[in-house]
């Protein structure tokens, strides 16, 4: 009877078990239901949509005058990008069309999803020399692996901005970037130097100039000449655009009008002036037709013309001569930290950019929908056989002074590129190396930021540290220079939660009140508990207060240490 009685009473127990269950898994559903339901109605609103599609808000009140303000800056910017474009394409490692396949689909993305009206997208400095370091591969197939590097960045530049993982490039510290740029500068100016004296050189900084150093009497003259040429050029043209900006005049006299408007447009287009002088000489003195080593100047590399073909990039390939199928996993494996390396720095130097401008001209960014936009564009640009993308500071500060209005103005840009692939393709073939090498040399000569590395110094000391283990370790190999000093920043930040500050506010024989000056959490608990009992002890007081109201945390470990 017992053992009958207990089996109904564990049956009974069961049963019960598995209807709360049951209702627990109803209710489950149900609140996942209504939260489904729930996201995705305030998912289709009106207001969402406009939010994710920032044309729809400026759009409709659009006016013809805005209209050629836009032209104007777009076609600026246009010709500013197809000599930058190609030549950003030569410092990726990649045939010179690549760079102008790089330049018109992100304008065009982001004229329809992004919030800043001065940002222009495509190929820059920084992008094309991460691209070089982490698309170079052993079986030689650079322009695949850097068109699925773009194509992978674009996921997980949308999947961050999907999961708000923005957060992220927070850690990536000033110091840091500040360090990068200033020694991409130096590194991207000197491997460009081998093109100015026409010698070829192995790839690497010491190694380019240990190879112009011991090969120096190898000097074509009239490479020399040209490349030499052109950045005293592009200097001059910089400088008088500043100069005459700056000189007072009868603004009412039309022929000055006329005159500051044609010195602006060619300052600004320098690096167009340029490229179309030096192929036009190169044009009158060379025969195409000639061997490559007979001729004076050394030409930039035939360019395919015609617009790109629209389709999905390659996940595998066969390297030419040979039977070897490169699988999606080994390119993956060879791209390794660049993965996460580029789309962060992509992301940071844009948004960087926007909020600068953003500032300046008093208006909002929005950097969730930047973090969006920079990944849908991306995505997109692999499609058109472009390497990775991002925001561009000399050319959306082209794009700023030339008034631009709202972000229709990449459309023009876009345009201007299109027609140069399909119209002027078979000209980019008397373009002279040195000449591109030039444009890119005075382009980023800028980034050295000394006065940023001074301010680092002069604010926090410590902070130089991860500055310069970035800036000489990127002479050896950019990515332990990044790594390098994202890790020394973190560890940095790190100790201080390890050992939080204090400050004494009252200290007698009988009383001490000690201030905790930052959160307090497990890794500074027993540093302070530590602390506070030496301090109790060497002071001989017989009461000791903490205060940790002015804490932003204070977590299990650290209660328990009091």
């Amino acid at each position: 009877m017992s053992d009958s009685t207990s089996d109904d009473s564990f049956g009974g127990r069961n049963r019960k078990r598995l209807h709360e269950f049951k209702q627990g898994a109803q209710v489950a559903g149900r609140q996942v239901q209504s939260g489904c339901n729930s996201y995705w109605k305030n998912a289709c609103t009106v207001e969402t949509v406009k939010d994710k599609l920032p044309i729809s808000k400026w759009l409709p009140s659009y006016r013809l005058k805005t209209f050629k303000c836009d032209l104007i800056a777009g076609l600026t910017v246009g010709l500013t990008v197809i000599p930058q474009g190609m030549a950003y394409a030569a410092l990726a490692g990649l045939e010179l069309q690549y760079g102008l396949y790089s330049a018109f689909m992100g304008s065009f993305i982001y004229c329809l999803l992004g919030t800043s009206k001065d940002i222009t997208m495509g190929p820059t400095a920084i992008m094309s020399i991460l691209v070089a370091e982490y698309a170079h591969d052993p079986w030689k197939t650079n322009v695949t692996m850097a068109i699925l590097l773009t194509f992978m960045c674009g996921i997980i530049q949308f999947g961050m901005s999907v999961f708000r993982l923005g957060f992220l490039v927070r850690y990536i510290s000033h110091p840091v970037i500040t360090g990068f740029m200033s020694a991409a500068s130096i590194v991207i100016s000197t491997t460009q130097l081998k093109k100015i004296f026409g010698i070829s050189t192995p790839r690497g900084f010491f190694e380019t100039i240990i190879g112009i150093l011991t090969h120096m009497n190898q000097t074509k003259i009239w490479d020399f000449v040209m490349g030499v040429s052109a950045m005293l050029l592009l200097f001059l043209l910089k400088w008088m655009k500043e100069k005459w900006a700056r000189v007072k005049v009868q603004e009412d006299r039309v022929v000055i009008k006329v005159l500051r408007t044609l010195m602006w447009f060619i300052g600004t287009g320098r690096n167009a002036v340029v490229v179309v002088l030096s192929a036009t000489i190169a044009y009158l003195i060379t025969d195409i037709q000639m061997p490559v080593d007979t001729r004076p100047l050394t030409l930039t590399r035939n360019i395919s013309g015609g617009l790109p073909p629209f389709a999905l990039p390659s996940f595998t390939h066969m390297p030419p001569g040979t039977n070897q199928t490169i699988g999606f996993s080994e390119m993956m494996q060879q791209l390794g930290s660049g993965l996460a390396v580029i789309p962060l720095m992509a992301f940071l130097e844009s948004i960087a950019i926007a909020k600068a401008f953003g500032r300046k001209n008093h208006y909002k960014v929005d950097a969730s929908q930047e973090l969006l936009t920079i990944g849908v564009a991306n995505f997109f640009s692999s499609f058109v056989s472009s390497f990775p993308i991002t925001g561009s500071f000399g050319r959306s500060a082209v794009n700023a002074q030339s008034n631009v209005m709202t972000p229709l103005g990449g459309i023009f840009t876009g345009a201007v590129v299109l027609l140069a692939l399909q119209f002027l393709s078979d000209a980019f073939q008397y373009i002279p190396a040195p000449a591109l090498a030039a444009v890119i040399i005075m382009a980023v000569i800028n980034l050295f930021d000394f006065r940023g590395m001074r301010t680092v110094w002069k604010i926090n000391k410590i902070d130089t540290i991860p500055m310069v283990v970035t800036f000489l370790l990127c002479f050896y190999d950019i990515a332990y220079g990044i790594m390098a000093g994202i890790g020394i920043s973190i560890l940095i930040l790190l100790a201080k939660h390890a050992m939080p500050g204090v400050k004494i506010l009252e200290d007698d024989c009988n009383v001490t009140v000690m201030q905790v000056k930052q959160g307090l959490d497990f890794p500074g608990a027993e540093y302070m508990e530590e602390t506070l009992q030496e301090h109790a002890e060497n002071g001989n007081c017989k009461t000791l207060i903490v205060d940790c109201t002015s804490t932003t945390t204070l977590d299990y470990s650290a209660v328990e240490a009091f």
